[in-house]
């Protein structure tokens, strides 16, 4: 699946977790790209590398709920450095 989502892209370039990070944030909010299931979640990703991207990230996660691997993942505003 390819990345669409217009305000994680800068010129057509992924945003990596380094720039998140330089906004003081850790956490991604990911949601399954299952269109009937739409479980979704906070993950710290504090231990991944800064050059990783959230398009790097969108084709690994499997969801808990369905097992459907491939999810939307952005930086989650809903906590500040935590």
């Amino acid at each position: 699946m390819p990345w669409t989502t217009a305000n994680l892209l800068l010129q057509n370039k992924p945003v990596r977790l380094a720039n998140m990070r330089s906004h003081g944030r850790k956490h991604v909010f990911v949601v399954c790209g299952n269109p009937d299931c739409h479980h979704n979640t906070e993950l710290d990703v504090s231990g991944f590398p800064d050059d990783v991207t959230y398009g790097d990230l969108q084709p690994r996660m499997v969801c808990s709920v369905c097992d459907h691997r491939g999810a939307d993942a952005g930086p989650s505003w809903l906590h500040h450095g935590g």
